[in-house]
């Protein structure tokens, strides 16, 4: 399998275990510790609050690393506002080049109603359904040459409305995946989430 580049969202933390578990399903498939790799966008849960364009960057640096470690395009894993980050990357910093699929799971592809609760901080405005990020992202569209798999929940409280967290389907790189009744955070985590979209992931450039 290719590598795979995880990316957190908003308040959260690489360190969080939550995300050491799901670095444990990766290996299962066959990857080793080496191929598995993750953007670090702070040590602090709770602060990890700026635009996605921003961490986009980030993204793009470890996308860069993991490629030319290993010399093959990469499969990025995106969680709540972690896929927008990397949806960033991969349509507006050209970013297709590097990578094969995209995974997102819970992400606000629309904007979601609940962050108003995060008005103040930029990356609460980017996910406002109005914001200029979100805009740009549907007006654009996703990017030929790269899988997308939206994941989405029945359960997710988080993402409102939960038909938010799902990407056009009219494309055929684009495949929306039911992951079950699961709260936004247990999908990063539970097993029976994973497997739900661990076949999607690329094994070849």
């Amino acid at each position: 399998m290719q590598p795979v580049v995880f990316v957190h969202g908003f308040l959260d933390t690489w360190y969080a275990p939550w995300w050491g578990r799901m670095a444990k399903h990766v290996e299962n498939l066959g990857l080793v510790p080496d191929e598995i790799h993750a953007v670090d966008k702070g040590l602090v849960p709770g602060t990890t609050v700026r635009s996605p364009r921003d961490y986009a960057e980030l993204v793009r640096e470890e996308v860069e690393k993991a490629y030319d470690r290993h010399d093959e395009r990469v499969n990025l894993v995106g969680h709540s506002m972690g896929g927008l980050d990397s949806r960033w990357y991969v349509e507006q910093l050209d970013g297709d080049e590097l990578v094969d699929t995209v995974v997102t799971l819970g992400t606000p592809h629309h904007g979601t109603l609940l962050s108003r609760w995060a008005f103040f901080t930029p990356g609460g405005r980017d996910m406002t359904m109005s914001s200029d990020l979100i805009r740009t992202l549907k007006n654009d569209g996703v990017a030929d040459g790269v899988e997308y798999v939206a994941g989405w929940s029945t359960s997710d409280e988080l993402v409102k409305p939960k038909r938010s967290a799902k990407l056009p389907s009219q494309r055929e790189n684009v495949t929306n995946v039911n992951l079950g009744p699961m709260s936004h955070f247990e999908i990063q985590w539970r097993r029976s989430a994973f497997d739900k979209f661990a076949g999607y992931l690329r094994s070849e450039g």
